[in-house]
């Protein structure tokens, strides 16, 4: 049940300068400017497992990108995502074209199998190698630079429905480890690097398959600060797969120095995608739960291989932890309570002020929008304003308080409005899609046609504004607001 009260002290402005973390955003009203009553609402959360872009258990997809090659299925995505699953793993064999460009042929099969995911709402993990096997040859470095040069239109045109690109293209399944044309060195490591992060649009980021490939590339071994996070520099851009979790003493390679590194991708991998597959267990008992949530929750993992390996995966079933872990992969958010304006006057303001709690083991990765929306309970128009605030830093297990004020224009028709907050994708495609938005971690709240999270407040807006709004975030008829 929603509890609803009125608020029975008046906040005033030097009081809400001295509650820790909340982060004011909005406009500016007169500081003579009357204090205001809020209503307050506090919601109850959910334990449902439910899917939420960028994030939990992916389904693994491979292509030969060749002219046989076979696209994706959209029937078979769709059945995914009723099952929750919002992410693919997509991997590219360039089998064909180790000595040569890629065909265009091979290029258009590939933005279509991209319209087919987006279609379907889902997103991909993608990689690109030339062997799947050991002993395979792979590409030499001119025939990887120009694959790179060759796939950037790809990536541009894409980007919305890539969630990350993981570094491949050396060696077996595209890891690292493996080469036939001496792809291992450091220099021709980062060299391809570079290349990646040239070619992929700089709001998407690469994951490579050990902590030591970035300090390597980087030549230091600082962890990602949160004054960098999201920067878009290299280091902001380069996360982590770990294609072995839990399954040795070293995760197969993946760790040179375990504490250390573990340490590292700690302390950085909320800023950065972390995820990846487990394997055969190697001289190790298979992770129990407790093992296995700690190491998430540790590492901040965001997503997991459902496919593989089934041997570990199958055991959380077992143990009774794989429900848990299929709602706190990536980020939970979970809204605890708000207080809201009861009314508020053309030309003039109103105030949301929003408690979350992210339950997850990590935060969003990939640039986030956060809105409010308005909705006449009457005509059913939308008004909309967007929140200068970046869920991407609402961290785990900590509490995000956000105020906001924005204003009312003088011309928005009065009566009375339903409250909603919106998270959606800012990609211009998939920005008005409900499968690529937020959903919270709350009971009654998730409304599946739009998108939007209710706040189950309604506000009266009408009469004459005491107070001026003079600031610049002002709530828009939802037509203008998207083409903005």
């Amino acid at each position: 049940m929603i509890i609803q009260t009125k608020m029975q002290t008046i906040k005033t402005i030097s009081v809400l300068l001295l509650v820790a973390g909340i982060f004011s955003c909005g406009g500016k009203q007169s500081k003579d400017a009357p204090a205001e009553q809020l209503t307050a609402v506090t919601y109850l959360a959910s334990d449902e497992k439910f899917p939420n872009p960028e994030r939990g258990f992916y389904r693994y997809t491979e292509s030969r990108a060749g002219a046989n090659s076979a696209l994706l299925d959209g029937n078979t995505l769709k059945s995914y995502r009723q099952q929750g699953i919002t992410l693919i793993y997509r991997i590219y064999y360039l089998k064909d074209f180790k000595d040569k460009p890629i065909s265009g042929q091979a290029l258009e099969r590939m933005n279509t199998d991209m319209d087919i995911l987006r279609a379907a709402g889902l997103k991909c993990v993608l990689r690109f190698a030339y062997s799947s096997a050991e002993n395979e040859a792979d590409a030499p470095l001119d025939v990887v630079l120009q694959h790179l040069d060759q796939l950037e239109a790809v990536f541009d045109k894409n980007a919305d429905v890539i969630a990350v690109l993981q570094a491949g293209f050396i060696g077996a399944w595209g890891e690292w480890y493996y080469s036939s044309n001496n792809l291992k060195t450091a220099g021709i490591r980062a060299t391809i690097l570079n290349k990646m992060l040239d070619v992929l649009p700089a709001r998407r980021m690469i994951q490579v398959r050990t902590p030591a490939y970035k300090t390597e590339y980087l030549q230091n071994n600082a962890a990602l600060k949160r004054s960098e996070a999201f920067s878009e520099t290299k280091a902001a851009r380069i996360g982590h797969h770990n294609d072995c979790f839990m399954a040795s003493a070293t995760d197969y390679g993946t760790y040179a120095n375990i504490e250390t590194e573990k340490a590292y991708i700690g302390s950085e991998g909320v800023y950065l995608p972390v995820g990846g597959e487990t394997c055969p267990p190697d001289g190790v008992d298979p992770a129990d739960c407790q093992k296995a949530e700690n190491e998430m929750r540790t590492l901040h993992w965001s997503f997991l291989n459902e496919d593989y390996y089934k041997g570990v995966n199958d055991r959380w079933v077992t143990l009774g932890c794989m429900d848990n872990i299929i709602r706190e992969l990536g980020y939970r958010f979970e809204l605890i309570s708000g207080a809201y304006s009861p009314e508020a006057a053309p030309g003039g303001t109103m105030t949301v002020e929003l408690t979350v709690n992210n339950t997850g083991y990590s935060a969003p990765y990939n640039p986030r929008a956060m809105e409010i929306i308005l909705k006449n309970s009457a005509t059913g128009e939308i008004f909309a304003v967007q929140v200068d605030e970046d869920p991407r830093f609402w961290k785990p297990k900590t509490y995000a308080e956000i105020k906001f004020s924005p204003g009312i224009p003088e011309d928005m028709p009065t009566g009375a409005y339903d409250l909603y907050l919106n998270l959606p994708d800012p990609e211009s495609l998939l920005h008005d899609r409900p499968e690529y938005s937020i959903r919270l971690a709350n009971k009654e709240l998730w409304d599946a046609q739009t998108g939007y999270n209710r706040l189950n407040h309604r506000i009266n807006v009408g009469g004459v504004a005491a107070v001026p709004y003079t600031g610049n975030r002002w709530f828009e008829k939802k037509s203008n607001f998207l083409n903005k």
